[in-house]
């Protein structure tokens, strides 16, 4: 894509060298690190102050995203740092967050400002992530991610549908949907079906906790 080629040139230009620390597998790691601490946070602050929780919340989202953001300039692969995946992902995630501060502003309706947009941003960062490396000729892999996108929407119909019924521990579900991905990408020789089922268990089983909670 002659557009992301350009901005990939660009930021090449202007970033500092990357150290090369981190290897492709703890890259992933540490982006599912980050998935996972910032959705259980949400969660308990959305449970401990539920009327200041979303400032919180998207606070202490701030400066995850900053810090894996300067982990992924710093420290990572120069392979991933500025790829077609990343880049999707930034977009992504950047217009769920702008839908978020719409939220904070009264300006958009809370479900979808502090939810259904993350859930979405999440499910297209994922089908696209699948296509993109079954493209690069690594269809297990994709197909992984692609099922993960699939569930992504499965969670998204539910939030939809139900989003009082989950509400409990709809970030758990979430934390769970955002890492066991990039988990299981890297830590098993699972076929691409069993990652997509392990990854719908991992969410169902958080989603179901909010009905014994």
């Amino acid at each position: 894509m002659a557009a992301s080629d350009a901005l990939r040139r660009r930021l090449q230009r202007v970033a500092p060298a990357t150290s090369g620390r981190l290897t492709p597998a703890e890259f992933l790691l540490s982006g599912a690190a980050a998935g996972a601490l910032g959705w259980s946070g949400t969660q308990a602050l959305a449970r401990v102050d539920p009327d200041a929780g979303a400032v919180l919340a998207t606070t202490l989202w701030v400066f995850i995203a900053g810090g894996f953001v300067g982990l992924t300039v710093l420290h990572a692969p120069e392979s991933l740092r500025f790829s077609d995946v990343l880049f999707v992902w930034g977009a992504v995630n950047g217009g769920a967050m702008a839908l978020t501060v719409g939220g904070l502003l009264g300006l958009v309706p809370a479900a979808v400002a502090f939810w259904h947009a993350w859930v979405a941003a999440t499910a297209v960062g994922y089908c696209w992530s699948g296509g993109v490396l079954e493209g690069a000729g690594q269809p297990v892999r994709g197909r992984g991610y692609l099922g993960a996108g699939v569930v992504g929407l499965g969670l998204l119909a539910v939030g939809v549908l139900a989003v009082d019924r989950v509400e409990s521990t709809r970030y758990l579900a979430l934390g769970a949907l955002h890492a066991l991905p990039l988990v299981l990408d890297v830590r098993t020789a699972l076929p691409a079906r069993s990652r997509a089922t392990v990854v719908a268990l991992g969410v169902a089983a958080a989603l179901g906790a909010g009905s014994v909670v």
